[in-house]
């Protein structure tokens, strides 16, 4: 079971240049999250109770000892012709009884195997319980940590356009002290400042906050240095059907839903054999001080049990129809799973082609809003143009770079989320 688990961990790690911190994240997120510590936690009692359940099939040994205080025994009274009637006791007023016993089931009418097989079910609903967990929980993480990339590229875009709004006021500083433009050039370009100094100061709060909710999601007390940048990462999408089928193939929370049902019907079988006989083989020895003038009395003893219910009162029929109906809903929950997983897909994957081409359509503003800045601040340079014209251009380019770090961020998470909803590793070929 370790081994699987340490599988699964790997398979979920991302395969880009970013891997190594993304990872490190991702493993304190599974050793640190709450919800990862509680799905292990029963799966280890899952695990317990199948070796409960394999129990059944061994023999039970009990041991007693008992110490009795009598105030009062049975006397057995005979009389003999010339002589006055005499008796004993046919107890000791104080005795011991010692006894060892040991009952092995030859046939329970299929109670101890159905048993097994349910919890078995159930310990392999926990386990793709734990690793639909571990895949959210990843999921979590990437989208947090894709978040937390967004809003320090933001900022860096926010320090870019105040590099540039510094850049220009000073161009039209020194026009306006030779007396090239008018005060309304510098106005303009100093409102744009202090713009630019505002959502340095905003996004800085934003990193922040990003940063603290990335810790959260890890549940982390404090997170590892982080210097990844946002990149696309180059995937080969199969068609769409093809991924919803391998979602129902490999998906973990589908697989403990079939475990579920497994289990229900193994109730089922449970419920039907307790309408059965039981055979039961003991075998005891015991020995006592009970019986006056006897040294200890000891003796073993081999009994065959059969045991047939024949009526509880309806606790029978009413145990199986429960067993029922959770078949039934344990059906319909796989059902109904499978919709929301197909949902799933599709709109991960929708998502992702869109992302796909936002991104493509972004680096082409970006370019534009370049070659548009230039332009402008060559022609105030040359007082053709305008200050209101390299102020627009530097408002673009921060919208144009905006968009894309908005791109790769939609980009990155929603490749996570198909991902996710794929199966660990299942969103690219």
């Amino acid at each position: 079971m370790r081994a699987v688990l340490i599988a699964l961990i790997l398979s979920l790690l991302t395969v880009s240049s970013r891997a190594g911190e993304l990872d490190r994240l991702i493993y304190l997120a599974f050793s640190s999250n709450k919800e990862v510590q509680k799905a292990k936690t029963e799966l280890k009692i899952s695990s317990v109770e199948f070796k409960e359940a394999v129990t059944g099939y061994f023999p039970k040994v009990e041991l007693s000892y008992s110490r009795n205080y009598l105030n009062s025994v049975p006397t057995y009274t005979f009389s003999l012709p010339g002589l006055p009637p005499s008796g004993f006791s046919l107890f000791n007023k104080s005795f011991y009884q010692f006894k060892v016993e040991a009952v092995q089931p030859l046939f329970t009418g299929g109670r101890v195997s159905n048993s097994v097989k349910l919890r078995s079910f159930q310990e392999r609903a926990s386990y793709y319980t734990l690793l639909e967990v571990l895949n959210r929980v990843a999921y979590r993480v990437k989208r947090s940590y894709y978040n937390y990339l967004k809003a320090r590229a933001m900022l860096n875009v926010a320090e870019a356009t105040l590099r540039a709004a510094k850049a220009h006021y000073a161009v039209v500083k020194a026009f306006y002290d030779e007396g090239i433009v008018a005060r309304r050039d510098l106005l303009e370009a100093q409102v744009k400042l202090e713009e630019a100094k505002q959502q340095v100061v905003k996004a800085k709060g934003l990193v922040e906050v990003a940063r603290e909710q990335l810790r959260t999601v890890v549940g982390a007390g404090k997170l590892p240095p982080l210097s990844g940048c946002l990149r696309a990462t180059p995937v080969s999408l199969p068609p769409l059907e093809e991924l919803i089928q391998r979602a129902y193939r490999q998906r973990p929370l589908l697989k403990a839903l079939k475990a579920a049902e497994g289990a229900a019907r193994s109730g089922e079988r449970l419920a039907v054999s307790s309408f059965m006989p039981e055979l039961l083989l003991g075998i005891s020895y015991q020995r006592t001080s009970q019986y006056p003038g006897l040294s200890p009395f000891s003796s073993t003893a081999v009994a065959v049990t059969f045991r047939f219910p024949l009526f509880e009162g309806g606790r029978r029929f009413l145990e199986l129809e429960k067993a029922r109906l959770q078949i039934d809903k344990a059906r319909l929950s796989l059902e109904r799973a499978k919709e929301e997983v197909r949902l799933q897909v599709v709109s991960a994957y929708t998502e992702f082609n869109s992302a796909r081409k936002q991104l493509d359509v972004a680096k082409k503003m970006v370019e534009e809003a370049r070659e548009l800045l230039r332009d402008s601040r060559e022609r105030y340079r040359e007082h053709v143009g305008t200050s209101t014209e390299v102020v627009d251009a530097i408002a673009y380019l921060q919208r144009a770079r905006s968009s894309l770090v908005s791109a790769l961020a939609d980009y990155e998470t929603a490749l996570a989320a198909l991902r996710w909803a794929v199966g660990a590793g299942g969103g690219e070929r």
